[in-house]
Formats: C-alpha cells, structure tokens, sequence
C-alpha cells in the first residue's frame, strides 16, 4: 500500500494551498511559482503591491492546510519581479472588480474589521462633525457617500463599545402610514437593547411596537405616542456612564414625504435631553425633515445640523483628486501600488467627468471599464472603455427611479425627456442653463433629475441675461449620449474635469420652462 504522504506531488499541495487562499479573497486565485532554493522548494504567490492583509490572511489559510502538505510552512508572498504584458488581465484586476462590487452598496456590516482601511475621507472632512454628539441630516445624492459617512461614525461607536442602533429605511420604501414608525422604533428597542443586562422590558416592548407595525388600517400614532415615554426610558439604560447613545437612520427620502417628519419627530422624542442623538442621511430633493404647518420633525440648524456631500462638478479638481484617492485606496488593498497601476491619468480624468463626481458611478464606471477593456486587450483601462462604460451606467439609474422617486416617476421620465430632446436633437450640446424658478414644474422636475444623477450642476446660480435673473448650469448625463450613433454630434462642453470659467457657462442654451 503507498503512503499518503509519499503519493502527494508539488503541484497538488500548492493548487490545495491556492484555493484555500482564495476562499478568503473572492475565490480568486492568486499567481504562483513553486522556486528551487538550497533547502527545497517555495511555494510563492506573486502580488503586485502586496499588502500587509495579504499575509494575514495567507497565514489563517496555511493554518488551515494539513501537516502533510509540504508547503504547510513553506509558503509565502512577494512582489511580481517583472510587469505583464496586460495588466487588467492579472488576478489583482479581477480582485478589484469584485471588491468594487461589495463597496457600491454600504449599509452597517460593509467591510466589518477592514472598514477604516478601506475607508477615504470626504473632499471636505466631514468626518470631524459626524463623530461629533449632536444630530445631523447627511444630504447627497444616490452614490456619493451618505451611508459611508453614517457608517463612518457608527464604527467609531463601536471600537468605542458605544451603544447605537442602524435602521435601513429602505425596508419601509414608498410607505405613508404611521405603522412604520412603530417599525422603526421596534428595530431600535431590539439593537439597543443588546445594550442593556435583562430582556424583560425589551421583549415586552418589542412586541407591543410590532403589533402596531403590523396594523394597516385606522391611526395608530396615539397608541406610539402613548409608548414613547416608556421607550424613552428603556433607551436611556443604554448609555454607560459618560456616554451617549446614538439612533443612525439611513435614506431618510425613500419614505412619503409627509411620514418622513412624523418619522423624527417620534425618535427625537425619546433622544431629545435623554444624551441620545440622531444622524440620518437623505437625498435633499426627496427630503422634507421638518413639517412647518404642524410644527413635526427636526427642524435644520435649529434641531438638526446639515451636512452636504454633493459637490459635482463645481469643484472639479477636488472631486478628481477624492475619487482617485477611493479608487486608490481600492487598488492597495486588491494588491496594487494605485489605480495608476491599471488607468493612465486621461482616463482617470474622464472617469471624473463622466461619472460627474459622484464616488460610486465612478467606482462602477471603472469596474465596467476593466471589463470592456479586458474584452479590448487593453493592456489598460482607456478613455475610450471609460465612455463605453458610460451607456451602460445610464440604464441602471434609470432603474433606480423606482426605489426613490416611485410616486413621480411618469413626470421624470417626461421631463428627461424633454432635456434630453432639446440637448442632444435641438441644441446638438450637452450642457444647458435653466432659470431658477422654484414655483415652475419643469423646474421642479429638474431639481428631482439633479437628485437622480440623469443632468449634473456645473454651477448653481449666475446671471448671463438680466441681472435679475439667475440661472442655473446643468450638464446632460453622458450616458445618454457618448457611444450613441445618433448623438456624436453632440458638441460637449468639456471632456475632463478642469475649471469651469463663467464666460463660457453663460455661451450655453436656455432651457424653456413652462412659466416662461
């Protein structure tokens, strides 16, 4: 009979040592060689820029491997000696494309221990206030970093062992009955008090908030307020001495805008003077926090401080160096010096452009670009699979009408229309003014298609005309016109994010409106 361990061969032990490794990086296996060395063989995994996360986790997967595997204590990683000839075609590329795909949707487990290295600070440092005891209102649009930041101060509280509670209001999209707000305060009694020694008075609670979730008919907002005092209450055993607990409410817009004050108005009521706070994001457009008529919600800058992430492309030379820092942040930890690695700098400046700013359309737009650019065989990502990744993005945000704006979703697609007919058909340019007129509808419109990343602001009021009137300047999405045969004609007002000089913005064509 032949012993086991002498009917094993190199090669065998080092594939077993490979996709064990690449169990832990997204199934990818990494490139290896087995090198000769004066005391026998090496197992070898040749990485680009190999970071520290790398060993890590070679050493969790070898302690993994049987004893019999000759390169159970043989193994190890260094950098790839000589470039490839195609560099999107290497594992760290089909890495980084998978690790983008996990980053574009962010909610409290996203990237778990990994969260502060993987994370880039805003273009304006907002983490110095998020972090801070006090509420805030996180406004920007789909994309540009809302949840990251809440999730920012949310893992802050929890090397800080602070109590906190994450609701994702994306479960309760589109509703207008105030049963979600018992839902809603349901899921915090339940994190929360995970906080607190003794379950009595968290399993009662929570299940006298979950019937009233669960009513669908008649008002049920007396028999809420009737249980705040008592939720207030439970809360406040959360807070260890010295501390505060904090109640993170993620896409505050998704929910009818008549519930969304009625909404923060209940949790306020059990954080206010209690040492609770509340940090909530939104997209502005979607979003009405405080309710006048009946005096409901968190007001702005009296009960709740604004925080604004949406900077377009007013700030280009900001926006360019925020999302090459997030695409390089990406790159080192898929095993890259940068994301200069895979995209020259044209292309990275397209990116920008295209993707107006906004750190997660670029992050998708470059994954896209990889893709196409392998299909190339380009040996790095160009300017040209930049744009072709362009098209694609622009269905996919049409798509997303429909988990943020369902209820005027007929009037959007009209008035998209109607930009992109007097841009790409009438105008042949891909940048326009339109007046600022809040009272008038395709105004309105506008400001939701803004939210909805299908036109981009390039400046947010001057005055070409009249001094009287000021005007906005608004850039068509690229999607809706790069790669398209019909529209190449398409004069575009710049290709790469550099400075916007007013002398050209007031050249652009003026986009009717209705009260005109």
């Amino acid at each position: 009979m032949i012993d086991n361990i002498t009917s094993r061969t190199p090669k065998a032990d080092a594939q077993e040592i490979s996709r064990a490794f690449a169990q832990r990086l997204h199934s990818i296996e990494l490139s290896y060689v087995v090198r000769e060395r004066s005391d026998g063989p090496f197992l070898v995994f040749e990485i680009a820029a190999p970071a520290e996360r790398f060993f890590r986790l070679l050493e969790q997967t070898l302690e993994e491997i049987p004893e019999e595997n000759q390169f159970k204590e043989r193994t190890t990683i260094s950098r790839r000696s000589k470039s490839p000839p195609n560099r999107l075609a290497i594992p760290e590329a089909e890495l980084l494309i998978a690790t983008i795909s996990e980053s574009l949707t962010i909610d409290r487990h996203s990237f778990e221990e990994d969260f502060f290295s993987r994370y880039t600070r805003s273009v304006t440092n907002l983490e110095r206030q998020i972090t801070a005891n006090a509420n805030f209102l996180v406004y920007g649009r789909r994309g540009s970093g809302k949840s990251s930041l809440l999730a920012y101060a949310m893992n802050g509280l929890k090397e800080k062992e602070q109590p906190f509670a994450w609701v994702a209001l994306q479960t309760y999209a589109g509703r207008t009955d105030d049963a979600l707000i018992a839902g809603v305060l349901s899921e915090c009694v339940d994190q929360l008090g995970a906080f607190i020694s003794g379950a009595s008075e968290r399993v009662a609670l929570a299940s006298t908030l979950n019937d009233l979730a669960s009513v669908r008919t008649g008002s049920v907002m007396r028999h809420i307020f009737n249980i705040l005092p008592r939720v207030r209450t439970f809360f406040a055993q959360a807070v260890p001495t010295g501390g505060a607990f904090t109640i993170f409410l993620d896409d505050l817009h998704v929910l009818g805008v008549d519930q969304q004050p009625r909404l923060l108005g209940a949790v306020y009521s059990t954080t206010r003077g209690n040492r609770g706070f509340i940090k909530t994001s939104a997209i502005e457009q979607l979003c009405r926090p405080w309710d006048s008529a009946s005096r409901t919600g968190l007001e702005p800058t009296q009960d709740i401080q604004l925080l604004k992430l949406d900077y377009n492309l007013t700030m280009p030379d900001r926006s360019k160096q925020h999302i090459v820092g997030i695409l390089d942040a990406q790159a080192r930890y898929c095993g890259m010096p940068d994301i200069n690695y895979l995209a020259n700098d044209l292309a990275l400046s397209r990116l920008v452009w295209v993707a107006a700013a906004v750190p997660r359309d670029a992050m998708n737009l470059f994954s896209i670009a990889v893709q196409k650019g392998i299909a190339k065989g380009e040996r790095r990502v160009s300017a040209t699979s930049v744009n072709a990744a362009a098209s694609e993005m622009a269905e996919a945000k049409l798509r997303e009408i429909d988990l943020d704006a369902t209820s005027d979703r007929e009037k959007i697609i009209q008035s998209l229309e109607r930009v992109k007919t007097f841009c790409v058909s009438q105008q042949r340019k891909n940048a326009f003014l339109v007046e600022i007129k809040n009272s008038d509808p395709l105004f309105q419109s506008i400001q939701k298609l803004i939210a909805l990343r299908l036109v981009h602001i390039l400046h947010e009021g001057i005055t070409p005309h009249e001094a009287s009137r000021r005007y906005m300047a608004l850039m068509l999405d690229y999607g809706f016109y790069v790669g398209i045969r019909a529209a190449r004609s398409v004069d575009q007002f710049q290709t790469e994010p550099a400075r916007i000089l007013a002398k050209d913005l007031r050249k652009l064509p003026v986009l009717p409106l209705e009260t005109g």
